[in-house]
C-alpha cells in the first residue's frame, strides 16, 4: 500500500465497549507523561467506572516501580517510594503524594457484617 492510500484510511477516534448492549462506555487509554524520564509515568482512568484515576510509574529500563491512586494510596497490590521528580510531576497533576514519596496500602479495620436470614 502506498503512503497516500495508507494516510487516507479511516482512523478511530473513540472506542466504545458494552457488556450487555444496553449501555456503552468509552475506552480511555493511558496518557504518558514525563517524570524523571520521558514516558516514565502512565496515567490511567478508572476501569469501567470503578476505582480512581491512577498512575503507573516506571524505572529507567521500563520495569514498573509501582502504581499510585489519585488519593496517594497504592493500587494493583504495589507499594513503592517515588523519586522526587516522579512525585513532583504527579503532585502537579493533583495526585496526593505523601511525605517521603511513600506509596503504600492503607488497611482499613474490618467492618461488622450483617447476616440476613
Amino acid at each position: 500500500m502506498r503512503f497516500k492510500e495508507f494516510a487516507s484510511l479511516i482512523t478511530l477516534s473513540e472506542i466504545l465497549i458494552s457488556k450487555d448492549n444496553a449501555g456503552f462506555e468509552r475506552l480511555d487509554e493511558g496518557k504518558w507523561v514525563k517524570g524523571r524520564f520521558d514516558k516514565s509515568i502512565r496515567i490511567d482512568q478508572p476501569t469501567h467506572g470503578v476505582g480512581q484515576t491512577h498512575a503507573h510509574v516506571y524505572g529507567r529500563k521500563g520495569v514498573e516501580i509501582g502504581v499510585v491512586n489519585f488519593d496517594g494510596t497504592a493500587s494493583h497490590g504495589t507499594k513503592c517510594r517515588l523519586s522526587d521528580a516522579d512525585a513532583d510531576e504527579l503532585r502537579k497533576r493533583g495526585f496526593m503524594i505523601g511525605a517521603g514519596n511513600i506509596v503504600e496500602w492503607i488497611v482499613l479495620p474490618t467492618q461488622p457484617q450483617l447476616l440476613l436470614g
